[in-house]
């Protein structure tokens, strides 16, 4: 639940008079300055509070308007450091009777918050918002209520820059194509050192685009892992061509490059290799074998931004390599995104071709393509997130060592990570026994777990006309049976992974 702090309560704070006569004010205020995790201050509120601060003030110590503005600075510095800040939506709906309370609780509404107030106005008016410092301090959430991803928590951080730049794409209305697509597209360059890459509209379309440009047709075969995210083998089918699926490696998920060459055959003309939770496949044995049978290397890179193996970065390994900005991966957007990346300028202007129906210039068709541009508002969201991702990468991989470390003794299979590779870490999975008894137990204690993925695609109803059968791949079924992930983000504390630590022990 997110709580929003009315102006009240700040000024009862910073006042000694108030601080005497409204307490509950004061110890609600420092447990939300403790625990601050979902705790708001609305933009509307500061005018306000600055106003009447100085007043203040200049009425009850004698200050000047100078001296009272430069600690009210000081405040007003203090707040936005240390508490979230709920933007005023210009939509709101304007109680002129009393603008200020109407312009706070909007700004609740827009988060989902409820207000912490004395304001007995306001309790009565907006009693289903609005709650006392007092019901506050008896109703607090446990403590251990986690959030898998904490998309909110991310967002709120980057606020002023994210609205910054998405205002400017709102106020110049070039919703498709405008400039903050190229301006991704040099800085996702920059990011990986690939020579191109190429924004689209989804990770599933960045592989559709991927297999355009090598022109897979129909009853073509693409080597791929069936324990992965459908779209996967889904666009290989799309076009036409056959999925063949090679069982994974037990230790990193991956496809298993010992048992790729046994499956190729006159009709194959690419490897697909899925870089799982994060991590690259064995991309020298691959690669080696690609080369040796002259096929192509399509990495499904939609889970792995950021990553490397052997020194190069995730996005440069293969022909062609392919990521996803969906909201949960480690570097999303706020809705459907993706990229295509490689170093090949032939391929590169071919898949920006198809991206826009296959257009060679307005009107005129060279190739027979989709649409598949990713908006410029997105293109704008993941240019500010991308700024600050190799410090996001760096949490996640923090994250994971001291969940390495807390689980070691329990009786789980802990993620490998292949001393040549480095990991986004987009999940955090582990193998258990008994995974729906464990999975309820963390249900219990606000734990939220997932599930990646529980079956594999050769034994999905879809993929039966490839005449596949249980037991054709036994360590994807066997994995799929006991992989469970938990919660992953850059800001998962060292008290929460103590505390799913000792629940999973028991």
């Amino acid at each position: 639940m997110n709580y929003l702090l009315d102006v009240n309560i700040i000024l009862d704070y910073f006042n000694d008079r108030r601080r005497e006569q409204f307490k509950t004010s004061i110890e609600a205020f420092n447990y939300c300055y403790e625990k601050n995790e979902n705790i708001f201050l609305s933009s509307s509120s500061f005018d306000n509070i600055a106003f009447l601060k100085i007043k203040e003030l200049k009425e009850e110590k004698g200050y000047s308007t100078k001296k009272s503005k430069e600690l009210v600075a000081e405040i007003i510095n203090f707040l936005i450091d240390k508490f979230k800040i709920a933007k005023t939506p210009s939509y709101m709906e304007i109680d002129y009777e009393d603008i200020e309370d109407s312009q706070i609780i909007a700004s609740a509404k827009a988060i989902n918050a409820k207000v912490i107030t004395r304001d007995k106005g306001m309790l009565k008016k907006y009693s289903n918002i609005a709650i006392t410092p007092q019901d506050f301090l008896e109703n607090r959430e446990n403590k251990n209520n986690i959030d898998f991803a904490n998309l909110k928590k991310q967002y709120f951080m980057y606020q002023p820059e994210l609205e910054e730049e998405m205002d400017k794409v709102l106020n110049n209305s070039s919703y498709i194509m405008g400039s903050a697509v190229k301006e991704l597209e040099e800085n996702l360059e920059t990011f990986t050192g690939a020579k191109n890459a190429i924004t689209c509209s989804s990770g599933t379309d960045a592989l559709l685009l991927a297999m355009m440009a090598l022109d897979i047709e129909p009853d073509d075969e693409v080597i791929t892992t069936p324990f992965t995210f459908i779209a996967t083998a889904e666009t290989i089918a799309f076009l036409g061509a056959k999925p063949i699926f090679v069982d994974i490696d037990e230790k990193t998920y991956n496809i298993d490059p010992s048992k790729i060459e046994e499956k190729i055959t006159s009709k194959t003309k690419v490897i697909m290799p899925v870089s799982l939770y994060g991590q690259a496949s064995d991309m020298e044995a691959i690669e080696a074998i690609a080369k040796k049978h002259n096929l192509k290397v399509i990495v499904d890179g939609a889970q792995s931004f950021g990553s490397s193996f052997n020194g190069v970065s995730d996005s440069n390994l293969g022909d062609i390599s392919t990521t996803s900005f969906f909201p949960a991966k480690p570097l999303g957007c706020f809705g459907d995104g993706g990229a295509v990346f490689t170093n090949s300028d032939e391929l590169a202007q071919k898949i920006k071709s198809l991206r826009v129906h296959g257009q060679s210039k307005r009107y005129h068709h060279k190739y027979i393509g989709m649409g598949g541009r990713m908006d410029t508002l997105q293109c704008a969201i993941v240019d500010v997130k991308l700024k600050h991702y190799k410090k996001d990468l760096a949490l996640r991989q923090e994250v994971a060592s001291k969940y390495s470390e807390a689980l070691k003794d329990k009786e789980l299979v802990l993620p490998f990570l292949d001393e040549r590779a480095t990991s986004a870490f987009a999940q955090y999975s582990v193998r258990v026994k008994d995974r729906d008894a464990v999975q309820a137990r963390l249900k219990e204690q606000g734990i939220p777990t997932a599930v990646h993925y529980p079956m594999p695609l050769h034994l999905q109803e879809c993929f039966a006309y490839l005449g596949y059968k249980k037991g054709d791949f036994p360590i994807s079924e066997a994995v799929s049976e006991e992989i469970m992930s938990l919660p992953m983000n850059p800001y998962v504390s060292d008290d929460e992974i103590e505390y799913i630590s000792n629940v999973i022990k028991g």
